[in-house]
């Protein structure tokens, strides 16, 4: 699901962009290892994220809240946030 507006707050921003699978689903999972509570915006141009991302934040445990256009309209942004009370979503739509 594709949200044309700003994206909700997030703690960080990774900047994949330029960067082929599978460096920003990496550079993902070792932020999340390093800062677990982080609300991490990613940033990639890459093609293979519209569908490695979700699948990372479903197989990982975390919630990918929203997906649209980079702020500078440069590639995709991806929210991946954590999961409240264990349950994961891959599924932006569900985000509340």
């Amino acid at each position: 699901m594709t949200d044309m507006t700003a994206p909700p707050p997030y703690d960080r921003v990774l900047d994949e962009r330029g960067k082929v699978c599978p460096i920003p689903v990496i550079t993902l999972a070792r932020m999340t290892n390093a800062l677990p509570d982080a609300r991490l915006l990613l940033l990639a141009d890459d093609v293979a994220a519209e569908s490695d991302v979700p699948a990372w934040c479903g197989l990982r445990g975390r919630v990918l809240e929203w997906v649209g256009d980079a702020p500078d309209g440069r590639g995709r942004a991806y929210l991946v946030v954590p999961s409240a009370g264990g349950s994961a979503s891959a599924d932006p739509s569900s985000a509340r």
